[in-house]
């Protein structure tokens, strides 16, 4: 999906630049697991556990920056009285250092200690746990809030260094990242009041009162769908469409990277893929046009739907060519997609004259946002209505701009 970062701005509560790093790369996953999303269910339903604890916990990213700089640097030879002699600076920020060092893992080891941890997330506790006994390994509750002469400081150094030599800090530092990502979703769930969904082998697509992030005041629909595998989307421009499409896939890609998702309800079934296409372009570096890059992905989806199943949104399909071959490319596309039962695929399209040819077809559910016309004004109601819309307001829209006018004018 295009703008994904508008989603991320959602659960982007994380407090230093490489955790936003790790937070998009968490949320640009292309294929799913469905064990590994129910874990992620669990650690984030872990961290609203103890929503109290990470919401009070604050890192000041300067101060990491300088820990990881010094580890990286550190050479215990360095350290002696000539040294303290003769670089004065150099040997003062080495204390620096270390003081940072010390207090850093101090507070963070008590959070963890602190941390509640559950039975149903016990290989993230366990994760959690060997933290703890890496940090209790480091001279740091010995030296914490001590006013620490040269002996003790060189200590230190000569204590660590054997950590570093093995990668330990490396381990740590994933560990503290992603840990900063999770709470962060945590407070996007939190704040956005959002509920975990569930999945089914039923093949059952069910979400009810759902909504767009960006619009939690706005009006809310329910997809309920049994026994079809194509959803196709009609009706007027401004009707809601591509908001509608998007709110669910929003939904889908959220369910599946164990996120919480807006909705009173939510059980669906688990995909291995998802395709979500909105707003295609010409892809200048291949040199497709923007219908040759229409129909490579849809050939991709195809390619992968051979041993996957797969969520799909094509919003518009086909309207990079003329309307007499998009109507017979998406009769065909729609026919062909109907075998693949345990996948989901969703459309939308102002295609009319193809009409009966979907409306024959026991497996596509149709559906549109209301809308009416009356003394040539507007009104939507932004409800998902079943069926076909006829509704055309594109002259309506034309006049209602002034563009006739305009154009007399000139």
């Amino acid at each position: 999906m295009e703008n994904i970062s508008e989603i991320i701005a959602h659960f982007n509560f994380t407090q230093t630049r490489k955790s936003k790093q790790y937070l998009i790369s968490f949320f640009n996953q292309k294929s799913f697991n469905k064990k590994q999303t129910l874990y992620v269910q669990q650690k984030l339903k872990l961290f609203l556990d103890n929503f109290q604890i990470i919401n009070s916990y604050e890192i000041k990213e300067n101060r990491i920056s300088a820990i990881q700089k010094f580890l990286d640097e550190i050479d215990v030879s360095q350290y002696n009285y000539f040294v303290s002699i003769k670089y004065r600076e150099y040997f003062k920020e080495i204390n620096t250092n270390i003081s940072l060092l010390i207090d850093f893992f101090y507070h963070f080891g008590l959070l963890l200690k602190n941390f509640k941890k559950k039975e149903t997330c016990l290989e993230y506790s366990y994760e959690i746990e060997k933290m703890i006994v890496f940090i209790d390994s480091l001279p740091i509750d010995e030296f914490y809030g001590k006013e620490l002469d040269f002996k003790q400081r060189k200590n230190i150094l000569v204590k660590i260094t054997p950590e570093i030599e093995a990668e330990n800090f490396d381990l740590f530092w994933n560990f503290f990242y992603m840990f900063d990502v999770y709470s962060s979703i945590a407070k996007g769930i939190k704040l956005n009041n959002l509920v975990f969904p569930q999945f089914n082998s039923e093949n059952t697509f069910t979400i009810k009162n759902f909504y767009h992030l960006d619009l939690t005041n706005g009006v809310k629909n329910t997809l309920d769908v049994n026994n079809k595998n194509i959803i196709v989307f009609t009706g007027a421009n401004m009707s809601g469409k591509s908001t509608t499409m998007k709110s669910v896939s929003i939904i889908v890609l959220l369910a599946h990277l164990g996120i919480a998702i807006p909705a009173e309800y939510c059980n669906i079934p688990f995909y291995d893929s998802i395709f979500l296409h909105f707003s295609v372009n010409d892809n200048l570096k291949e040199g497709y046009s923007h219908f040759a890059q229409e129909i490579m992905n849809v050939k991709n989806v195809l390619l992968e739907l051979k041993s996957k199943n797969c969520f799909v949104v094509f919003d518009e399909i086909f309207s990079g060519t003329n309307i007499n071959d998009a109507a017979q490319i998406t009769v065909n596309t729609v026919n062909g997609l109907t075998k693949f039962k345990n996948s989901l695929f969703i459309f939308s399209t102002h295609l009319n004259l193809i009409e009966h040819h979907l409306t024959e077809n026991k497996n596509v559910l149709l559906l549109n946002l209301e809308c009416f016309v009356k003394n040539n004004e507007l009104s939507f109601t932004y409800k998902l209505k079943e069926g076909w819309s006829r509704l055309e307001i594109g002259k309506l829209l034309f006049n209602q701009y002034g563009l006739n006018e305009l154009l007399n004018s000139l």
